[in-house]
C-alpha cells in the first residue's frame, strides 16, 4: 500500500509541473474554455454555440473556472483573467489523471491478483507520455479516459450497473466513449448486460435530453460532421502508410519509443489468460480499424488504448520480472528516469508553442478603440479566448483575399481597422487585394510569431470606383462571438 501511495504521490508530482508548465491554449483547448468560461462568467450552462462535443468536461473547467478564477470587478462584473482561465480550465483533467493512476493499480490488481502488476501498472500510467501530455490539459479526452477506465474496474468488479452508468458518464465527455464499449461488454457476463445496459441508457437519455434543450445544431449532428470521414474506408493504397503512422504515435503510450519496445520485449511472453487475449484483442481491432477506415490520424485518437495497453504490459512485465525483483526495481527507476527526461520535450499533446505570445496580441488588441473591426482569417477559437468574454471589439472572418477586400471596401466607415495573422500563414495575397481596391496598408504590431496590420479605407471617391470596378461584388460575412 505505501508503494502504491509513493506512484499516486509521483504521478501528482508530475501532473502538477505539467499544470504549472507556461503554455498558451491548443486552438481545441481554446474552443472548449471559451464555452466553458461563457458558463462560469455569464451563466451560460447550456452552452449556446455551435458546439460539438458533450458538456461534461467543460461543465468541470467552468465549476473549477468560478471556484479559482473569476473575480467580480468594481461594477460587479464577472470577469476571468486568460492566464489564470488556463489553470483553472485545465486543473480538473489533472485531478482526473493522478485519479487514474490510482484507478489502474487497483484494476489491475483485480484482474491479474498480483501486487507487482498493480505497481508496474501503476508506473507505466504514471510515466506514460500521453499522460503527461493530455493529462493536465482542457481537451475532453481525459475525461473520457477517467470515466471508461472506471466503467471497466466495475465491470470487473462484478457492480453492472454502475460500469454503465459511468459508461455513460463517458460519453458525457465525448462521443469517443463509443469505442471503449466492446471492452467493457467483453467483461460483462450475460448475466449482468442487462443492470449494464439499464444504467448506460440511462445515462444516455439524460444526455439526449440535455442535448434536445438545446436551441443549436445537436452536438452530435455537429461533432459527425466535423469528425467523421466523408469516405468510410480509406484508400487501400494508404493503408500501410496510415498502419505505420497509427504505431509511430503509439510507441509513445507508455515510454519514449526505445524504452517502450523493450518493454513490449520484455512482456511478450505473458501466460495466456483469458484477460490478456482480450485486452490484446481489443487492441488490436482498434488499431485495425482505425487504419482501414479514414479517419483523422490525431495524435489524441491513440489514447482510448492506453488503459488496456498498461494492463497487458503490467501482466507481461510481471511473468517476465518474476521474483528477480532487482530488475523490476531497475525497469521501474528507468521509467521514472525517461519520463522526468521527456516531460518539457514530448513530440504529442498540445500546440508546442506555436501560440506564444497570443495572449499579448490579444491586449494589443484590446487596446484599439471600441468597435474598431478586426479581420481575423486564421485565429478565430484561439484568439476569442485570449481577448476576453467581454471585448468590445468587431472580429470578423472572410475565407478568401477577394471576398476580404470586397467586404472591406463595402464597409461604409472611415475608421482604422486591423488584420491579424500569424507567422506561419502567407499574409501578402490578403494586403495586396485590400492595397489593390485602394486600402492603405501598414504594419502596427509584428513580432516572430504574430503581426498587425493597419488599414486605412480609401478616399471615397476611389471607393466608389472600386465598388464599381467589382459590380458591387457581395459576399457573406461570419462574425466570431465574442465568448
Amino acid at each position: 500500500m505505501m508503494f502504491r501511495l509513493l506512484v499516486i504521490l509521483l504521478a501528482s508530482g508530475l501532473q502538477f509541473h505539467q499544470l504549472a508548465s507556461d503554455f498558451r491554449f491548443h486552438p481545441d483547448e481554446a474552443l472548449f474554455m471559451s464555452f466553458a468560461r461563457r458558463a462560469a462568467v455569464q451563466g451560460d450552462w447550456m452552452l449556446s454555440g455551435p458546439l460539438d462535443k458533450p458538456p461534461l468536461s467543460m461543465y468541470a473547467s467552468a465549476l473549477s473556472m468560478s471556484a479559482v478564477g473569476t473575480v467580480s470587478d468594481a461594477k460587479g462584473v464577472l470577469r476571468l483573467d486568460a492566464r489564470q482561465g488556463e489553470f483553472a480550465g485545465r486543473l480538473p483533467n489533472a485531478l482526473l489523471a493522478i485519479a487514474l493512476v490510482a484507478l489502474i493499480m487497483r484494476l489491475a490488481w483485480d484482474i491479474w491478483r498480483n501486487e507487482t502488476a498493480a505497481r508496474l501498472a501503476g508506473l507505466l500510467m504514471a510515466a506514460s507520455p500521453y499522460l503527461l501530455a493530455f493529462g493536465a490539459t482542457a481537451f475532453t479526452d481525459m475525461s473520457l479516459l477517467f470515466w471508461a477506465t472506471l466503467a471497466l474496474w466495475l465491470a470487473v468488479r462484478r457492480r453492472f450497473g454502475w460500469a454503465g452508468l459511468t459508461l455513460g458518464l463517458a460519453f458525457w465527455s465525448k462521443q469517443q466513449a463509443l469505442w471503449a464499449l466492446p471492452l467493457i461488454v467483453m467483461f460483462i457476463p450475460r448475466a449482468g448486460r442487462r443492470r449494464w445496459l439499464l444504467g448506460w441508457l440511462g445515462a444516455l437519455g439524460l444526455l439526449f435530453a440535455w442535448d434536445a434543450a438545446r436551441p443549436e445544431t445537436s452536438v452530435f449532428l455537429l461533432g459527425a460532421a466535423h469528425n467523421l470521414p466523408t469516405s468510410p474506408i480509406a484508400n487501400p493504397s494508404t493503408w500501410l502508410a496510415r498502419l505505420l503512422e497509427w504505431l509511430r504515435l503509439g510507441s509513445w503510450l507508455i515510454a519514449p519509443p526505445l524504452m517502450a519496445l523493450i518493454i513490449a520485449l520484455a512482456a511478450a511472453g505473458w501466460r495466456k489468460q483469458r484477460p490478456a487475449k482480450m485486452l490484446l484483442l481489443y487492441i488490436l481491432t482498434y488499431l485495425t480499424l482505425h487504419t482501414l477506415v479514414a479517419f483523422n490520424q490525431y495524435d489524441r485518437y491513440v489514447l482510448p488504448i492506453l488503459p488496456a495497453f498498461v494492463l497487458l504490459m503490467a501482466g507481461g512485465l510481471t511473468q517476465f520480472i518474476g521474483r528477480r525483483r532487482r530488475i523490476g526495481a531497475v525497469m521501474g527507476g528507468l521509467l521514472m528516469l525517461s519520463a522526468l527526461t521527456s516531460l518539457d520535450d514530448l513530440p504529442i499533446g498540445g500546440d508546442h508553442s506555436k501560440y506564444e505570445g497570443i495572449d499579448e496580441l490579444a491586449a494589443v488588441l484590446n487596446s484599439k478603440p471600441l468597435a474598431t473591426v478586426i479581420y481575423d482569417p486564421w485565429l478565430g477559437w484561439e484568439l476569442d479566448y485570449y481577448m476576453g468574454t467581454w471585448s468590445d471589439k468587431r472580429r470578423v472572418h472572410y475565407p478568401t483575399p477577394d471576398a476580404l477586400a470586397a467586404g472591406a471596401l463595402a464597409l461604409d466607415e472611415i475608421g482604422a481597422r486591423y488584420l491579424v495573422a500569424p507567422a506561419w500563414q502567407t499574409v501578402d495575397p490578403w494586403l495586396k487585394s485590400l492595397e489593390t481596391v485602394g486600402f492603405s496598408v501598414s504594419a502596427d504590431v509584428q513580432n516572430p510569431r504574430f503581426a498587425v496590420y493597419r488599414l486605412l479605407p480609401p478616399h471615397p471617391k476611389i471607393k466608389t470606383a472600386s465598388i464599381e470596378s467589382k459590380n458591387a461584388h457581395k459576399t457573406r460575412i461570419t462574425n466570431f462571438p465574442n465568448n
